[in-house]
């Protein structure tokens, strides 16, 4: 990446990338739900002129683990997806489209309650519904439990990519919290507590030897690496733990 434009106070950057680079980075995960009529407005707005989408991108960085347990640097647009989406389909429709440069800012995170830190900033001036939107409920919860297990800067116990035990998938543990999204309740006191729940059940379950886990003898090795690292939350790959600490 070229050196940025502008460096701000809170550590993110300002740079130019090209349009049609724009739109080959995923969008976060923990984003809001695209809304198509929202992005359908913004595309009449323009009247086909796309260049008057230069800016308004913001892009998070972090490392994570792919398949074969590398860590690699990934990025993800975290504000400005309605924008990328019209882009998006202007160049599905018509790959002769010509390029052209945005400006992007970019923060580096460490891990994915920093990158949620930093969503949450962009988005706190934004009316809120009484009743959270899905992944605004899930980012919540998966904040709190990232911020109480990964206590140290060397070892983050959950982290994003395609994660090895006895270390926990951001993104499984995004899809189980998923399966119980109606059960979650989104007030700050009832996130703290069910953190403080998980946190004991992984004390008991690192003290007896993850005896009351099924599959502890077939995953043996697993599950010694989970008692090594005071880490249960991995070993059942169904995360039942969350179940029991609702």
């Amino acid at each position: 990446m070229a050196t940025p434009l502008h460096t701000y106070h809170d550590g993110s950057s300002l740079y130019t990338l090209s349009a049609k680079d724009l739109v080959q980075i995923p969008v976060w995960k923990g984003n809001r739900i695209l809304d198509t009529a929202h992005a359908a407005t913004i595309g009449k707005a323009i009247h086909g002129n796309v260049q008057l989408l230069d800016s308004g991108y913001r892009i998070v960085e972090y490392d994570e683990e792919d398949a074969g347990g590398n860590s690699v640097r990934q990025s993800y647009l975290i504000d400005g997806q309605h924008r990328a989406s019209v882009l998006r389909s202007h160049y599905a429709e018509s790959l002769c489209e010509p390029d052209f440069l945005v400006t992007v800012v970019i923060k580096k995170v460490s891990d994915e309650s920093e990158a949620i830190a930093f969503f949450n900033a962009l988005n706190n001036c934004k009316p809120q519904m009484w009743r959270l939107e899905p992944n605004l409920i899930l980012n919540k919860y998966i904040g709190a439990l990232t911020l109480g297990f990964n206590t140290t800067k060397k070892i983050k116990l959950i982290r994003p990519g395609a994660t090895h035990r006895p270390y926990l998938s951001v993104e499984k543990l995004r899809d189980s919290l998923r399966l119980v999204i109606d059960r979650l309740n989104q007030e700050d006191e009832a996130v703290t507590e069910f953190v403080e729940r998980v946190r004991q059940w992984n004390l008991r379950s690192v003290q007896n030897g993850g005896i009351s886990l099924v599959g502890a003898k077939k995953d043996g090795g697993i599950l010694e690496k989970c008692i090594e690292a005071n880490f249960m939350l991995a070993f059942d790959g169904g995360h039942k733990w969350i179940e029991e600490c609702l």
